[in-house]
């Protein structure tokens, strides 16, 4: 895989918008890596580099066929000072905006966002967990009980506990769409805000000024 990787790379090594790149996580990237939840070699992950949280993993072909169809798909350029023509309407109007502040004044609204929305992320993060360990529980109960057979005369019993089970499952499935829910809240919260918009900015006005 390792010689179509590096001709992707280098069809994008001169793009303003977009990126192909190595990541060792056995050595400098190590921490990286383990933010972004890779556990195996080599792990394709996608998206926003701004928001690492959300990257994608790549399930694709490896060829050099499927990777250059890929990417011509989805690597398309985010919205950002760089590349404003990405920007929709009401991004373009925020991003300016945020360009004709202060870096000072943007960085400390954005950690503000960024800890109002990172709380949030805490508290679903804990509620998927808990799904995810019910989900668990109610699977391994189902098989042992699917393939225990019935005595005769307990055919009601057993019954009822099919039931339950039917019962939980119903249950979590309506918790997992509520968390879907809060998810999808949050990251259009986040993206109203403009906190990301924000951050580029911040970043462009600082070297505005260093200069």
């Amino acid at each position: 895989m390792k010689p179509d990787w590096d001709s992707l790379a280098a069809d994008y090594a001169g793009s303003k918008h977009s990126g192909v790149y190595d990541v060792d996580c056995t050595a400098e990237g190590k921490d990286l890596c383990s933010e972004i939840g890779v556990t195996g070699y080599p792990t394709i992950k996608y998206g926003d580099p701004s928001d690492k949280k959300a990257l994608k993993t790549y399930e694709g072909g490896r060829d050099l066929e499927s990777l250059k169809k890929f990417a011509a798909e989805n690597l398309a350029p985010v919205c950002s000072p760089a590349a404003m023509d990405a920007c929709d309407d009401e991004q373009k109007v925020m991003l300016e905006g945020f360009l004709k502040r202060s870096s000072s004044d943007l960085s400390a609204e954005g950690k503000k966002l960024d800890k109002e929305f990172a709380a949030r992320q805490k508290k679903l993060d804990k509620k998927i967990s808990k799904n995810k360990e019910k989900s668990a529980e109610f699977k391994e109960d189902f098989a042992e009980q699917s393939k225990a057979k019935p005595k005769k005369g307990k055919e009601a019993a057993h019954q009822k506990k099919m039931d339950a089970l039917d019962a939980r499952k119903a249950k979590i499935e309506e918790e997992t769409k509520a968390i879907e829910a809060e998810l999808a809240t949050l990251k259009a919260d986040s993206d109203k805000s403009g906190v990301k918009l924000m951050a580029m900015a911040s970043k462009v006005n600082k070297d505005k000024t260093d200069l």
